[in-house]
C-alpha cells in the first residue's frame, strides 16, 4: 500500500489557510493524503475530502501556536511518532497588528511571522522526506523599496546567516522602541508586518542554500478578500481576489513541477493577478 503524502498547513482555520486546505483536498492526484490542518485552538474545521470515508484522504486538526517553541516541538514530536516523515510544510500562519502600531505589537508581529515561521522550518527540516517542500506564505509588503540601500543589502546578502537576520530584526525593533525607524533605514513607521515578511523571504533563500535536497520557496498570494487582506483596503477599494484564487500560488509551489527553482519569491505581476505566480524580485 502506498504511504500517504503527509502535508502540514499552519493557520488553517480561516482565510487563505483554509482555502489552501480546500484546494489541496480538491486535487485528484494528491492521494493518499494525510493533511494536518493546524490552528491555535485545534478545532475541527469541518473540511471535507470530497470522496467520503475511504477515499484515501484524512484530515487531522492538531493544536499549534507557532509563536510557542514548546507548541511547535510538541506537535513535531507527535507527527514523527505517529506518521514519520513529512512531504510538504506550508507555513501560512501570521498576524498583522500594524493598525495598533507600537513596540509590543511590532515584537509580537516578528515573533509570529518571522521567528515562528523560522522555528517551524528549523524543527521540521529534519523530518522532511527527500525532495520535500517548504512553502512560506509572504506578501507584496515584503518589498524592500522603502528601505535604505544598506538595509536592502543586508536583506539580500547571499552570505547572510540566520544570526545576521536575527540581528537585523532586533535592530528594527530597537528603532521602533526609539521611534527612529526612518533614520535607521527602515522607512516610515507601521511597517512591522512588512519587515517580518522581508525576513521570511530572506531566510527562505538561506534555507534553500543550506538544504539542497529540499525545495523551499516563499510567495505572495495577492490581495485577498480575507480579514487580513481588508486591513489594507478601504470602503471604496476592496481586495479583488477570493481566498481560493490566492491559494493557487502556494499550492502550486507545494505540489507542481517548478523546474528545480528553490529559494525564491513567487507572485503574480500584479497583486490583482489571478494566475499561479512566477519568480519575482522583492
Amino acid at each position: 500500500m502506498t504511504n500517504p503524502k503527509v502535508v502540514i498547513v499552519t493557520g488553517a482555520n480561516r482565510g487563505i489557510g483554509r482555502a489552501i486546505c480546500n484546494l489541496i483536498l480538491a486535487r485528484p492526484n494528491v492521494v493518499p493524503l494525510k493533511l494536518f490542518a493546524t490552528s491555535r485552538k485545534g478545532e475541527d474545521l469541518g473540511l471535507t475530502t470530497g470522496g467520503g470515508v475511504g477515499d484515501g484522504r484524512q484530515v487531522l486538526y492538531p493544536k499549534l501556536d507557532i509563536s510557542s517553541r514548546a507548541s511547535i516541538e510538541a506537535f513535531a514530536g507527535e507527527v514523527e511518532r505517529q506518521h514519520g516523515s513529512v512531504d510538504v510544510l506550508i507555513n501560512n500562519a501570521g498576524v498583522n497588528l500594524d493598525a495598533d502600531y507600537g513596540y509590543e505589537n511590532a515584537r509580537r508581529t516578528l515573533d509570529v511571522n518571522y521567528r515562528g515561521t523560522l522555528d517551524m522550518c528549523r524543527t521540521f527540516v529534519p523530518l522532511l522526506a527527500k525532495n520535500g517542500r517548504i512553502v512560506n506564505v509572504s506578501s507584496v509588503a515584503s518589498s524592500l523599496k522603502p528601505y535604505s540601500d544598506t538595509i536592502q543589502h543586508r536583506f539580500r546578502n547571499p552570505h547572510a546567516s540566520l544570526e545576521d537576520l536575527n540581528e537585523l530584526a532586533e535592530e528594527y525593533l530597537s528603532s521602533v522602541h526609539a521611534t527612529t525607524e526612518a533614520a535607521s533605514g527602515f522607512g516610515p513607521p507601521q511597517r512591522s508586518y512588512s519587515i517580518s515578511k522581508g525576513l521570511v523571504n530572506a531566510f527562505t533563500a538561506r534555507l534553500a542554500r543550506d538544504n539542497a535536497d529540499l525545495t523551499c520557496n516563499a510567495c505572495c498570494p495577492g490581495w485577498i478578500a480575507t480579514d487580513m487582506g481588508r486591513l489594507v483596503g478601504s470602503s471604496k477599494v476592496q481586495p479583488p481576489k477570493t481566498a481560493e484564487q490566492g491559494a493557487r500560488i502556494p499550492v502550486r509551489l507545494a505540489f507542481d513541477e517548478l523546474g528545480g527553482v528553490t529559494g525564491r519569491y513567487w507572485a503574480n505581476a500584479s497583486i490583482r493577478g489571478k494566475g499561479e505566480g512566477e519568480v519575482q524580485e522583492w
